[in-house]
């Protein structure tokens, strides 16, 4: 099943309980270890989690039960690797240029001078306040808050002139494009809304985002457990973000969850599978919410889509 234009979604029942299927037939609940599809309960997914030290959580943007869900991921884990104040959670929608900024906010949401949703409206502007859940979630276990991409101004250069044009100390060393299958993909999403003359300097400008993201990940935290809330482009198939941080860091444990919104697809399309005979697995795990739609249907437009890839919000 191609999943190059679909993003995810999950959510939890309660804030200190696994969540459960709702019956056998049920997909909202679901979790499937990706490389096998065989089902698995949350418990087994948290211990699954016991020893990662990168956990890469793919997912679709501005989706209030998506969001959720992550916050609760990133509580179960901590609980279960006992890094309650030793921890980091980094978003694709923070910019690293701006981390001093990101920094005092957060410190005042712990202090409670300012809620979730506030951080969000000063930081993203009013339509963010899905994203309350993860924040709350690294506030509550002591967690550090942090940005890992670049801004739109600093990579709008690149989209338009490519790499040749970015800002030389915006590069991370040891800058790498993403695999041959990643191009592909990219091109096929982007064909339709692309220029092919242009096509080049926005995989550049892609590639770079990747690239400064797995790079900020590795250098702004040096706790032990790290999230990353990107979007699901960025790690699908362990390429983009995923294939640099592995590149990266070697010697740590990345692990990657792709959520899913089953309502995304028909019954029959669930049923097809996740695994892609080209380019394999889709993540490590896949986590699946809300139940299937009687006819197919897109959540977000491609050009939603084309946005995503670029930071353009």
């Amino acid at each position: 099943m191609k999943l190059f234009h679909l993003s995810v979604i999950f959510s939890v029942l309660c804030s200190f309980t696994a969540p459960v299927f709702a019956s056998s037939s049920s997909w909202h609940g679901r979790i499937l270890r990706a490389d096998d599809e065989t089902s698995m309960t949350f418990e087994q997914l948290t211990s699954a989690l016991s020893t990662a030290e990168i956990v890469v959580l793919g997912e679709k943007h501005y989706t209030p039960a998506l969001q959720a869900a992550q916050g609760e991921i990133i509580k179960a884990v901590v609980r279960e690797q006992r890094r309650e104040g030793n921890f980091t959670t980094a978003w694709e929608f923070l910019n690293a240029s701006s981390q001093e900024e990101t920094k005092h906010l957060f410190s005042l949401v712990v202090s409670g001078k300012i809620t979730a949703v506030q951080f969000l409206e000063m930081t993203q502007g009013a339509d963010s306040s899905s994203y309350a859940p993860v924040i709350e979630a690294t506030k509550e276990l002591g967690g550090d808050f942090i940005g890992v991409n670049l801004s739109r101004q600093e990579k709008s250069p690149v989209s338009r002139g490519g790499i040749g044009a970015a800002d030389p100390k915006l590069i991370p060393p040891g800058f790498a494009y993403g695999s041959p299958g990643y191009h592909e993909r990219f091109v096929d999403i982007m064909s339709a809304h692309v220029p092919p003359e242009k096509m080049q300097n926005y995989y550049d400008a892609q590639c770079l985002t990747d690239d400064v993201m797995a790079y900020q990940l590795i250098q702004s935290s040096t706790k032990p457990l790290r999230f990353l809330v990107v979007g699901s482009f960025h790690s699908d198939y362990f390429d983009g973000t995923v294939g640099r941080i592995t590149a990266r860091a070697p010697g740590q444990r990345t692990v990657t969850i792709r959520l899913i919104d089953a309502s995304d697809y028909t019954q029959a399309e669930l049923q097809e599978g996740f695994r892609d005979p080209k380019y394999g697995a889709l993540a490590d795990y896949l986590y699946f919410v809300n139940e299937p739609s009687e006819a197919p249907r897109l959540s977000r437009s491609m050009s939603q889509n084309v946005q995503d890839f670029l930071g353009i919000r």
